[in-house]
């Protein structure tokens, strides 16, 4: 019966107007996209960095004096 009372009112109370499960949902989702964004940002960021560490390495079977050959184009 209070459903009906609550559904027949006109005027909505702007206190009793909460974002639900429904918001809560779609904030969890926002977060867990973040994360495993987050997450395969660092590991590409990662492998540039070890990229461009091995060009500036020696190479491995290259003497003591010389470097690997680099190009920059």
């Amino acid at each position: 019966m209070n459903t009906v009372l609550l559904l027949a009112q006109t005027e909505i109370d702007q206190d009793t107007i909460t974002p639900g499960l429904l918001g809560f949902l779609a904030i969890a989702f926002i977060g867990a996209v973040l994360y495993f964004l987050m997450k395969s940002m660092r590991t590409k960021l990662d492998n540039v960095r070890s990229g461009a560490l091995a060009e500036s390495a020696p190479a491995e079977g290259a003497p003591a004096g010389e470097r690997a050959e680099r190009t920059d184009d």
